[in-house]
């Protein structure tokens, strides 16, 4: 993981909202823990949510986009 990514912290409400989007696109995509893809998908999340998207459907719609360009 990226360690800029980790330059803040988060309250448990902020990790329990960011695992449930987390484990619910790696259930729709298909991906598995540990796996390099949803390593880059949790780093994705979190550096959105850091630069301030904390939408859920936008955070989903960002993520999308991402996994089209890939």
């Amino acid at each position: 993981m990226n360690p800029a990514v980790l330059t803040s912290t988060f309250e448990p409400n902020e990790l329990a909202f960011l695992k449930r989007l987390f484990d619910g696109l790696c259930a729709e995509r298909g991906l598995t823990g540990g796996s390099l893809a949803a390593n880059d998908l949790a780093a994705r999340i979190i550096q959105l949510y850091q630069q301030g998207v904390r939408d859920e459907k936008d955070l989903q719609i960002q993520l999308d986009c991402g996994a089209l360009r890939n």
